[in-house]
């Protein structure tokens, strides 16, 4: 069984494409983009780590959306390690 790790996605936030100077349009350009490139690398059979800020900003305050994004994600297992912008709705993901 293989690992993929990655951390600081910030979906759903909309300063970190320019505090970050991250290549996208937007946020919502970021987080399709975040998630196509991760059904790139992550295998199905493999476990998808997020070593903290998961989501971030109003769209994270939104149940349906968290659970919708979440739900998107590759990989036979998924585990989120909270981070300091994970809020409580992100830290009752599966």
């Amino acid at each position: 069984m293989a690992h993929w790790y990655t951390a600081d996605l910030h979906f759903g936030c909309g300063s970190i494409v320019a505090n970050a100077q991250r290549p996208f349009r937007d946020t919502s350009h970021m987080d399709s983009v975040l998630v196509e490139r991760l059904w790139e690398k992550v295998g199905p059979g493999y476990d998808l780590w997020i070593v903290g800020d998961f989501a971030f900003g109003p769209k994270a305050k939104d149940e349906d959306w968290l659970l919708n994004l979440f739900s998107q994600l590759p990989g036979a297992r998924r585990h989120l390690i909270v981070g300091n912008h994970d809020g409580r709705l992100t830290q009752a993901l599966p």
